[in-house]
């Protein structure tokens, strides 16, 4: 195998790897270079990639060469190779211009543990985006939220900490939601990996607890998503978040989350479940519209610049 066949993994092995390492250097402006380094290096990882699924189709890894749906798989399609681009490009462009910010924001000595934490939460969302098993969804949204609470409590603000506290409640129920979903469809399919997961729904002779793993895993993610009236952790972690953070999360955080929403309620979900179409009908949609007109409704009204932009993003969102 040559290193182009090992990409999928190294699109996350990468950050990963470099994080601990970025944690060590305490020379001054040093362990910016390292992560800055190492953003443009997933950024090429992730333009490699993307030509590669536009030549040959959908590229699928399989972790220790275990077969799917019984080993680990990564999957990268059309679809999430565009996510890559925008998590790694966004990660790579905010640390390009924001030095600055950082220095004025953050004391010397406590950068090192903040590029530290920059790259895990690059690493969990591109983790999230080429993760083809529910589970490691779980896991690498795990270490991307770990990680995002980190970087939005380095600010010299001290209402970062409510407002971090606030996001740390929201991503725990939304965490917990997800969890039970997935587990109550592993309950019933036997399966994690989401291609084999939607071909087994199909055999499911019971599909209402299948419907309401569905609800679970909708709601979990709509939190992470803040998809209103779901959103309110995110004005004030926006708001009080370092510039940088909040440029590099409003361009990923909840955008990687509404794609594992649509990978689960379009691709996952409908094909087999015709109640679940009825379901985001009268649910979501409803929520979208109503997040799209309140939350840029109050934007118009907001005299903080970081807070318009917040409510924008909801709207956005929706």
């Amino acid at each position: 195998m040559t290193l182009t066949d090992h990409l999928p993994a190294l699109q996350v092995v990468v950050p990963m790897l470099s994080a601990p390492l970025v944690a060590l250097m305490r020379v001054p402006g040093l362990s910016w270079a390292a992560a800055t380094a190492t953003s443009l290096m997933t950024f090429v990882v992730a333009v490699s990639l993307t030509g590669t699924v536009l030549q040959s189709g959908d590229v699928a890894y399989l972790m220790g060469s275990w077969p799917a749906p019984y080993g680990i798989e990564l999957r990268v399609t059309a679809f999430s190779a565009l996510l890559l681009l925008i998590v790694t490009a966004a990660s790579a462009l905010a640390l390009l211009a924001g030095k600055h910010s950082i220095d004025t924001e953050i004391e010397d000595e406590r950068q090192p543990l903040f590029y530290a934490a920059w790259l895990l939460a690059l690493a969990g969302m591109t983790g999230i985006v080429v993760a083809g098993d529910a589970f490691n969804i779980f896991v690498f949204m795990e270490v991307a939220s770990l990680a995002s609470y980190v970087l939005i409590a380095a600010g010299s603000d001290r209402r970062t900490l409510p407002a971090v506290f606030k996001y740390l409640i929201m991503g725990t129920i939304g965490a917990t939601f997800y969890l039970i979903g997935v587990g109550l469809v592993y309950m019933m399919t036997g399966t994690l990996n989401l291609a084999d997961m939607e071909a087994r729904i199909h055999e499911v002779g019971a599909l209402r607890p299948i419907l309401v793993a569905a609800g679970f895993i909708t709601i979990g993610l709509a939190i992470k998503a803040a998809l209103f009236p779901l959103h309110v952790w995110l004005p004030n972690s926006y708001t009080y978040a370092p510039h940088i953070v909040t440029a590099f999360f409003a361009a990923c955080a909840t955008k990687v989350a509404l794609y594992v929403l649509l990978r689960f309620d379009f691709m996952v979900f409908q094909p087999s479940l015709p109640a679940h179409a009825v379901q985001f009908s009268l649910f979501l949609m409803p929520l979208a519209v109503l997040g799209i007109l309140i939350a840029s409704g109050v934007a118009l009204f907001e005299k903080n610049l970081k807070r318009m932009l917040a409510y924008s993003s909801v709207a956005q969102v929706g």
